[in-house]
């Protein structure tokens, strides 16, 4: 039973290091001052997303079809990125904006993993995980544990770059992150 702990942190860990998921976690961290928020936020999206996984794969075997979710999701990805790049580009007031903005990390992290995890390789590798082991709870501890350092290793990347770079860099630098997500959505 341990083993099957293993083999889920093992591979939830190595499926995260470079994923198109953890690029935008980083944006985040290189955004937001808040890095515990950026933090907590992507890691219960995450978890949520994968428990339910782990629910379908356990209980029905994992068959959800994922193509139109993931075109969906690129081009909103897409969208949000370009709509970050008009903002820094033919910004008129930023006062409002920088209140509403460094209160809502969490909200923003959550929600943008949220959208980001539909039918991603984590979520499905969890899935098919507990339908061939059928011990949820083990799989589940394992994924959220390798999440736990993956997501931790990106926001705290992020967050000592964040205090080394001007904040329009930054905004700039998130925005084609957003883009190249939401490109490599339509593709994958």
């Amino acid at each position: 039973m341990l083993e099957v702990f293993f083999i889920a942190l093992f591979f939830t860990f190595i499926s995260e290091v470079a994923d198109k998921t953890q690029l935008v976690i980083l944006g985040l961290a290189l955004r937001y001052k808040s890095a515990f928020q950026v933090f907590f936020g992507a890691l219960i999206a995450h978890s949520f997303m994968d428990a339910i996984a782990i629910f379908f794969g356990y209980f029905f075997g994992f068959s959800i079809k994922t193509g139109l979710i993931k075109i969906l999701v690129g081009i909103a990805f897409i969208l949000l990125g370009l709509y970050g790049l008009c903002k820094i580009y033919f910004k008129k007031s930023g006062k409002d904006e920088k209140k509403i903005e460094n209160k809502t990390p969490f909200l923003v992290a959550f929600l943008t993993v949220l959208l980001s995890e539909f039918g991603d390789k984590t979520q499905i590798s969890s899935g098919l995980l507990a339908a061939k082991y059928l011990l949820p709870w083990h799989i589940l501890v394992g994924t959220v544990l390798a999440l736990v350092l993956a997501i931790g290793l990106n926001v705290f990347v992020g967050a000592k770059a964040a205090g080394k770079l001007p904040a329009r860099t930054i905004k700039i630098a998130t925005s084609v992150l957003f883009i190249l997500f939401g490109i490599i959505s339509l593709s994958g």
